[in-house]
């Protein structure tokens, strides 16, 4: 790979997420730290040295990713954005936005929104690992992302915090995920929801729904997981490697794009009947 971004920039680049990954655990844990695993809790409260959590190296992807140990971001975007400063139109408006504190949490945005807010904002690399960052490191303090609905759900929480505490975000991932969660979350309850989003076991998942909402929730639950997951992977993930470069970007959009949904929402609309004529106790 060509590396535009020189040793030192990428230093001081990472010297500054380091500062603002702080910020983010502190305030992750302060929020859903009732929420969170003991032990994992006591883990974040025991970092010594945020910069060893942050590594910027190429994995052949523009995406970001998190494990218990670190999070990832993506220096092959470097390359990505050296070819977006070609396209027209590129930095024509510095002060674009995709959303404000009304439209955060729930909107339309796409990755497409997303790729034409970079061109015309401008945005350097720095910019674009800030807006990865906040939603994976709600991944590394133990919000998981095994399934497209545990996704969706890391994601809104992610929108939460950034609206609450005004920091920075993409307001634009997994836009249709993050709509089912939100319809879940006001079905289930908010605390519900933050629960289910550190529970990284699917089964302790169903039987803590089964535990304080009922079953007839935790087979809910099941069934659109399942729906959920096997039209993420199926139309969308598996090509997960290939989303680089112009084309790869044109592909991911269109791939997004193929993911329906309808089924769970068939699903959430009879709970929901059942619900109001009160068959379900």
């Amino acid at each position: 790979m060509i590396k535009i971004t020189t040793k030192d920039e990428l230093d001081k680049i990472h010297k500054n997420l380091t500062l603002t990954l702080e910020k983010y655990i502190k305030t992750i844990t302060k929020t859903y730290g009732r929420f969170i695993p003991k032990e994992r809790l006591t883990y974040l409260y025991n970092i010594k040295d945020y910069s060893n959590v942050i590594q910027i190296f190429d994995y052949s992807s523009i995406n970001g990713y998190a494990n218990n140990k670190y999070i990832a971001l993506p220096l092959n975007a470097d390359k990505a954005f050296d070819e977006l400063k070609k396209i027209p139109g590129y930095g024509t408006n510095k002060n674009h936005k995709v959303y404000d504190n009304t439209t955060l949490i729930i909107n339309n945005n796409t990755f497409m929104t997303y790729v034409d807010h970079v061109i015309k904002k401008r945005m350097t690399l720095e910019d674009y690992f800030n807006d990865l960052l906040l939603h994976e490191t709600m991944h590394f303090c133990g919000s998981e992302g095994s399934t497209a609905l545990k996704e969706g759900i890391n994601e809104l929480l992610t929108r939460k915090i950034a609206l609450e505490n005004n920091f920075k975000t993409s307001g634009c991932g997994y836009p249709k995920e993050v709509r089912i969660a939100y319809t879940l979350q006001q079905m289930l309850g908010e605390d519900t929801i933050n629960q289910i989003a550190f529970i990284n076991n699917e089964l302790d998942i169903l039987n803590c729904l089964e535990d304080t909402i009922g079953k007839e929730a935790s087979d809910l639950y099941l069934d659109i997981s399942g729906i959920m997951n096997n039209e993420f992977q199926t139309k969308y993930y598996k090509d997960m490697n290939s989303y680089n470069g112009l084309e790869g970007i044109k592909k991911k959009v269109e791939n997004y794009q193929n993911i329906d949904y309808t089924k769970v929402y068939e699903l959430i609309d009879e709970y929901n009947k059942k619900i109001d004529n009160h068959i379900i106790k």
